[in-house]
């Protein structure tokens, strides 16, 4: 990472010059620095193959040559006969054998004491009349190859240098001319165009790529000379406006502060209007929850009555029985019986009207008061399910609870209460309405720090054309027939706004309605709050 970084810097203060001088440098110098090696060894390659040839060839003379003195046995004209080939500089040593019994006949070894090498030897057989006589041993050294060859290195090198050096040099200059300068006057011209100097036209008089840059930039500088020229107009024409500007803006804003003061004042009206209406909707629910509850009271209270009075008159037919002496075991068993029948029918219709005031009281305390407390979900529906009860029972309708017992909730049971009241309502008024029968079902799921509440029915469904808009405050459609259109919408509200929760709601037609509320288990806000719904606002 720290290489790419320092390689990108440097890559970015690479002039076009240097970088030009860069590329001609080492687009010469790498195929040369290549093939510099490879011509070398090719020469050297040459060289020995004809140092060989001359060796092999020296050596057959010495074979021919020695044949005669070796065969009559004359050292003397044999090393006559050798001066010949040891004339050359590179012969080292000659050595001749006299063959079989290979003793020395003759060797001169002088100069191999003043050459380096590297030494080859190369023997050759010595015949006479096709009869092996001896053999000679000729020694050559490499000193004037090797001197050679760097001979030919420096050379070669010094040519391809100042080949290399003249090469750089006429393009270096051919780029100056046709490429460098001509950047660079685009370049002073360029930021001539950015200091705001349009008056002097852009010429390069040439016909090749720069040429064509340089009409470019010729064309942008009488474009920005014509926008100029406009917006200096156009500025002008501002100036003459701004005197006019700043009284109109200061008339349009004292407008615009009036209207949203009235605004702000139209928006409380409304707030306090539905914040009055939801009150007064559900203060209608308690009232409609009260004449249920009278309702079911009538019932185990009027039995109640009835038995009371009967066992009344039984009791002064006793007493009167006691009062004149004609009282029996028999008749005094029978009204045991009968007093104690009386008395379970009277403490069941007691209890099932204590049952159902208990009920209504938590219920009628939640929803007048709006407190907070810790209940449970099972329980508190039971109890608003059971006042619920004598609505319910004029309906062909069925209202079903599927909801664990170890939900627990921190949070507002009698706006709970009052979600689940209208979503009852609105199944009944809407969903079923016009039907023979229906079933609502409302179940519930605990997830983590949440509980899923789902209440169904299997009615007629919502329209897809209005199922966005059920929850808009005043939307009815039973207008004109007792809807008020704020009952969805005040459950939106309490859902959203204080219960800390979401609501949705999918629909099939002919297959019912689903309403989706997620709520925490510890609703959000402060405990100590009295009406959490008109401060939500």
């Amino acid at each position: 990472m720290r290489f790419r970084y320092i390689f990108s810097a440097i890559r970015r203060r690479i002039t076009l010059r240097l970088a030009i001088i860069l590329a001609v440098v080492f687009g010469l110098t790498v195929p040369a620095a290549l093939l510099i090696p490879y011509h070398i060894n090719s020469i050297e390659i040459a060289a020995r193959a004809r140092n060989a040839e001359d060796h092999n060839r020296l050596v057959e003379i010495l074979s021919v040559i020695l044949s005669e003195p070796l065969w009559q046995i004359t050292p003397e004209i044999a090393n006559i006969s050798i001066e010949v080939v040891y004339s050359d500089p590179r012969v080292a040593t000659i050595e001749v054998i006299t063959l079989p019994d290979k003793k020395e006949f003759i060797k001169n070894s002088i100069r191999r004491q003043t050459q380096k090498g590297p030494f080859t030897t190369m023997s050759r057989e010595i015949k006479h009349g096709g009869q092996v006589i001896g053999e000679v041993r000729l020694t050559l050294a490499e000193d004037l190859l090797q001197e050679s060859l760097r001979s030919d290195f420096r050379r070669y090198v010094t040519t391809a240098v100042l080949s290399l050096l003249m090469a750089i040099f006429f393009i270096l200059l051919v780029l100056q001319w046709r490429l460098v300068q001509p950047v660079r006057l685009l370049m002073d011209e360029s930021d001539r165009l950015a200091n705001g100097e349009l008056n002097d036209p852009i010429a390069l008089n040439r016909e090749d790529e720069l040429g064509h840059l340089a009409n470019s930039l010729e064309a942008t500088r009488q474009a920005l000379k014509r926008s100029f020229g406009e917006l200096e107009v156009k500025n002008h024409q501002l100036l003459e406006y701004s005197g006019t500007l700043e009284s109109k803006v200061r008339q349009r804003t004292q407008e615009l502060e009036s209207v949203n003061h009235n605004l702000e004042a139209a928006l409380t009206n409304v707030n306090s209007a539905q914040a009055e209406l939801a009150r007064v909707e559900r203060m209608a629910a308690l009232g409609s929850m009260v004449a249920g509850v009278a309702h079911e009271l009538n019932t185990p209270l009027g039995n109640c009555l009835l038995v009371a009075s009967t066992l009344e008159e039984e009791t002064r037919h006793l007493l009167q029985m006691v009062e004149s002496g004609q009282i029996r075991r028999s008749d005094l068993t029978r009204y045991a019986v009968t007093a104690l029948d009386s008395t379970k029918l009277l403490l069941r219709g007691l209890q099932q009207s204590a049952h159902l005031v208990g009920d209504f009281k938590q219920v009628a305390v939640d929803q007048s008061s709006a407190q907070r407390r810790k209940f449970g979900l099972l329980v508190m529906l039971q109890e608003l399910s059971a006042l619920l009860h004598s609505s319910l029972r004029k309906t062909p309708f069925t209202l079903e609870l599927d909801i664990p017992e170890d939900i627990e909730l921190d949070s507002y049971p009698g706006l709970l209460g009052q979600v689940f009241t209208n979503l009852v309502n609105n199944s009944v008024i809407h969903g079923l309405e016009g039907r023979t029968e229906g079933h609502m079902l409302c179940k519930a799921l605990k997830m983590g720090d949440y509980v899923m509440v789902i209440f169904s029915d299997d009615g007629k469904g919502i329209p897809a054309e209005i199922v966005n808009r059920i929850f808009e405050p005043f939307f009815t459609t039973k207008f004109g027939q007792g809807g008020s259109g704020l009952g969805l919408s005040i459950t939106f509200n309490i859902i959203t706004n204080v219960l800390g929760g979401t609501i949705h709601v999918s629909s099939v037609p002919d297959r019912g309605s689903t309403f989706e509320i997620k709520l925490p288990l510890i609703a959000p806000g402060d405990p100590e709050t009295k009406d959490p719904l008109f401060n939500s606002r």
